[in-house]
């Protein structure tokens, strides 16, 4: 185990120690002790009482209003001004009261009649307590017995206020107990959110420089808790991005050595005759290079020869492949140049989805040095990823667990507190940290690596009717009112439903941050043309003009706290679901985003 997680565990398990010890004593021990003292306390007057008095001997039958003095005047000697014992009282057997320090109520109904004649003991009975001003009363009731023969009963009012400086002491000790409870509590959320705060800045600066591609950045960390291992690995995987980025670099300048000898021009077309790629040496071996629209000028020059049709159709046939020639092409410029073409189909799966010409052999190396280049930086990404991402998330879930266990400790203090606030607010920003760099990193993840899609046929109105049950709490806190207009009978589509779940709360939180003082969220669906479409509209500020062709853009934001990376998850699922997103804005009005999906 770890040092610093032992260090977390002991001060967790000495507070709830110390909690556990104090409830038990205060609300058990003390308790039971209190109401057996009083109990006793009051059994121990009511005898000296019925002892003072001779009550087994005396009859109550001889009783009368005439000769009941001598009674009370040894009753009132018990029920002094100074005494424990507020009332003393001496009831028959018919519920009539006999004797009693109170003369007015002598002859009258005992009001507790009913008390009385459910007594099923010979034992003095506490029939009551209560509170009397600002003491505490307690109300005893003896059976007196003469010769086996129930006489009647001494009623007994006894006061516990002696006992208050009890109460004093009780009430001290749970001051004292909260308050270093609340020492213990705060001290061990201060260390703990300071030492992975710190920690995980030092992370999110290392995955910062990383994007910049700052390979020579080192952290430093001099301790040798479980983040020590974290930052030396993540040191040595710098070391070694840096070593293949210089790799890549040689390699990048022999291509370009190459390129500068062999010279090769690129073009190609994809199925519909669109051209999908060309090279800049295809614009000096076709002289339009100074065209300030040369896709326009490359349709021309295949119009113009129509032996560069039937090589486009030769080489898109399956039976053919590739095709190989040597021609004549007539320039816009009416000059005609003679290259050797080689045309290849290209496949995906089974399926021929472009044609590629190359034209002269820099074609072919300027091909070669786009994809090495695209490689080799995926596969720096990829393999920094796989590496770090095990011994980042292992910090993360360790502290997220100690975060839940503080939580837990401070619930279980009284509520209110000034105290108690502060902490609540420490580990609710502890957990946005956590919660913000764990997503943060989830997107840095799954950017890097391909996108495996489990499609089902589902019911795009149920997805967004989820997506608003997890946003409604937000959109309360953001005070931005949702309005919901979903056509009915909506076809189903063939989706995976968690990520274009993901989608739309992509789009949603930023147009929670386009509505900083509130606002309205209208969501709305509707089916056209074999489409599926998704809209979501806020009355937020609108997008710039200057950027409205870069959202899509990777790591691109306007966020201070903005990875760039959610809106270009988002268009990738998208299109990965043969879809597409667009979006319209006004400046001051707000903007609508549009998912449109294919119905299955």
């Amino acid at each position: 185990m770890k040092t610093l997680y032992k260090k977390a565990l002991i001060i967790g398990g000495a507070t709830i120690l110390l909690e556990i010890i104090i409830v038990y004593f205060l609300y058990t021990s003390i308790n039971a002790f209190y109401s057996d003292l009083t109990s006793k306390l009051a059994f121990l007057l009511v005898e000296q009482v019925k002892n003072g008095i001779a009550a087994d001997k005396l009859d109550f039958s001889k009783i009368t209003p005439y000769n009941r003095y001598p009674t009370r005047r040894i009753i009132n000697r018990f029920s002094g001004k100074n005494s424990k014992i507020l009332h003393v009282t001496l009831i028959d057997t018919s519920n009539r009261i006999l004797v009693s320090d109170d003369p007015s109520i002598e002859g009258k109904k005992f009001p507790a009649a009913m008390e009385l004649n459910s007594l099923q003991t010979d034992r003095a009975t506490i029939l009551s307590r209560a509170w009397e001003g600002n003491q505490e009363i307690v109300d005893v009731i003896t059976p007196l017995v003469q010769d086996s023969i129930k006489q009647g009963y001494l009623q007994t009012v006894i006061s516990v206020k002696h006992l208050e400086s009890f109460y004093r002491n009780r009430r001290m000790i749970i001051f004292i107990a909260s308050i270093f409870s609340f020492g213990i509590i705060i001290l061990t959320v201060f260390l703990t959110s300071r030492i992975y705060k710190r920690n995980l800045q030092s992370i999110e600066s290392a995955i910062e420089k990383l994007h910049q591609s700052d390979y020579q950045y080192r952290v430093k960390y001099q301790k040798s808790d479980e983040f020590a291992p974290v930052f030396s690995r993540l040191n040595e995987l710098f070391e070694k991005t840096l070593d293949l980025n210089a790799s890549f670099r040689q390699s990048e300048e022999r291509i370009q050595a190459m390129m500068r000898v062999i010279h090769e021009g690129l073009l190609m077309l994809d199925m519909n005759m669109r051209i999908v790629s060309y090279n800049e040496y295809l614009l000096d071996i076709l002289q339009i290079r100074n065209h300030s629209h040369p896709e326009n000028q490359i349709y021309k020059i295949i119009q113009a020869n129509p032996r560069l049709l039937e090589i486009y159709r030769r080489a898109r046939d399956p039976l053919t492949h590739a095709v190989r020639k040597d021609l004549s092409l007539n320039l816009p410029n009416k000059s005609t140049i003679h290259i050797q073409i080689n045309a290849l189909s290209i496949s995906e799966g089974e399926n021929i989805n472009s044609v590629i010409f190359y034209i002269k052999n820099l074609a072919v190396l300027k091909e070669l040095e786009q994809n090495l280049h695209r490689s080799m930086k995926y596969t720096v990404i990829s393999q920094l990823a796989s590496s770090i991402g095990h011994e980042i998330r292992n910090p993360l879930s360790s502290l997220a667990i100690h975060t839940e266990i503080l939580d837990n400790l401070v619930s279980q203090i009284p509520s209110g507190e000034e105290k108690q606030i502060k902490i609540k607010k420490s580990i609710t920003i502890l957990n946005s940290e956590i919660e913000r760099l764990t997503k943060l990193i989830d997107q840095f993840f799954n950017l890097a690596k391909p996108q495996e899609i489990q499609l089902a046929l589902e019911d795009i109105n149920s997805v967004l009717k989820e997506v608003i049950e997890l946003i409604q709490q937000q959109s309360y806190e953001k005070a931005v009112q949702i309005r919901t207009y979903f056509a009915k009978n909506l076809p189903l589509v063939n989706v995976s439903r968690d990520q274009i779940k993901q989608v739309i709360i992509n789009i949603i939180l930023n147009a929670f941050d386009a509505m900083p003082n509130g606002g309205k969220l209208y969501l709305a669906t509707r089916a056209y043309d074999n489409k599926v479409g998704i809209a979501i509209k806020d009355t937020g500020m609108g997008i710039p003009q200057e950027i409205k062709g870069k959202i899509f853009e990777l790591y691109f934001s306007t966020k201070d706290n903005g990875g760039g990376i959610g809106l270009a998850v988002s268009k990738k699922i998208v299109e990965a679901h043969e879809g597409k997103i667009y979006f319209t804005t006004k400046a001051g009005e707000g903007t609508r985003f549009v998912i449109e999906l294919p119905r299955a």
